[in-house]
């Protein structure tokens, strides 16, 4: 049996939770977080997003009770707060969206955990290495101690660049994250030192920085360059997308871009990226396991050279996904030491 635990029990945090309980062979043994243990409990049980907990939940004194099944929360701030050695726990999922170095992270393993899973980005690039799911996989080897899994557009966007710079040749790109709102918005306008992230999310679509090309760039090194990119926060809960315009070196046509996607999609990447044919829209996405959704309804060819793709995702449960994914390789090479 293997045991995690995870610190931050916020989106992503409470996502894996739900993706693990229940698993065989996986244990969630302990959850750390700054907020009050009923408020999470709640929070695990009704969930505005993916509905309610399909199994029974409720607060056991200080403690987590799923289906009978007793996690102690843990009140921590910060890695190194909380001694997973007395916990038994192998792997630390470290979902807080802070403490994003690998000095950070090596305190979970300071602390007796085995491996850690950085549930973001890294603060600098290089610090903790990248894996994205289909792309380099081959990072994580049985010596690696601390992870990341780059970020949820990162995740979605990079197999299609691939598969464009294979068949045609990338000569430069330029995509819009077109996001869901996330925790970190504001319900009315509030003085922030973001200017524009003070304002009222559920009323405004948002401009914001994203540090995609830097993530993309750092696993996939060939586009060095050749990557730029911003974000739009819009008013909806979940369901995401990444608007991308590809300049090529070789002309093609929106036939065989299609075409190309759907069978390298068919032969490469069919766990993590589906070829959508159906006009979807946002909200269709919620709840998907994939990284993107490729929408070949949405794809343009201009001048033979400029490629328009349009790839949606969940930008929670997607990219959660991943991460058990990633788990249960580490469980593997754990087992096998």
């Amino acid at each position: 049996m293997t045991r995690v635990g995870l610190m931050g029990f916020g989106r992503i945090g409470r996502n894996v939770f739900r993706l693990l309980e229940g698993t065989d062979g996986v244990e969630v043994a302990g959850i750390a977080d700054v907020a009050d243990p009923a408020a999470l409990t709640y929070l695990l049980k009704y969930d505005s997003i993916y509905g309610r907990y399909p199994k029974p939940v409720e607060l056991d004194g200080t403690d987590l009770k799923v289906d009978g099944h007793v996690i102690p929360f843990i009140s921590a701030q910060e890695p190194g707060d909380v001694d997973w050695g007395a916990l038994g726990v192998d792997v630390v999922i470290q979902a807080t969206g802070k403490y994003r170095t690998h000095e950070w992270c090596a305190k979970h393993i300071a602390a007796g955990a085995k491996r850690v899973i950085l549930a973001s980005t890294p603060e600098t690039a290089g610090d903790v290495p990248i894996l994205l799911r289909g792309i380099n996989d081959e990072v994580l080897t049985p010596d690696l101690d601390v992870v990341s899994l780059g970020s949820n557009t990162s995740n979605a966007l990079a197999p299609i660049l691939r598969i464009i710079n294979d068949k045609w040749g990338l000569e430069r790109a330029y995509f819009t994250t077109v996001h869901a709102f996330t925790n970190m918005a504001r319900l009315a306008d509030v003085p922030t030192s973001s200017f524009r992230s003070s304002r009222a999310a559920g009323e405004n679509i948002i401009p914001a920085d994203t540090n995609s090309p830097e993530i993309l760039t750092s696993v996939m090194p060939e586009f060095e360059g050749k990557l730029s990119a911003m974000a739009l926060n819009v008013p909806v809960p979940d369901g995401s997308t990444v608007d991308l315009v590809a300049f090529v070196e070789t002309a093609t046509t929106t036939e065989e871009v299609n075409e190309t996607v759907r069978k390298e999609v068919a032969a490469h990447y069919q766990e993590i990226i589906e070829y959508v044919e159906d006009p979807i829209v946002s909200s269709d996405v919620i709840g998907s396991s994939q990284s993107g959704n490729f929408d070949s309804l949405a794809t343009l060819v201009v001048d033979g050279t400029m490629i328009k793709s349009i790839i949606w995702f969940d930008n929670g449960w997607g990219y959660s996904v991943r991460i058990v994914e990633v788990l249960n390789k580490m469980i593997e090479q754990l087992e096998e030491v």
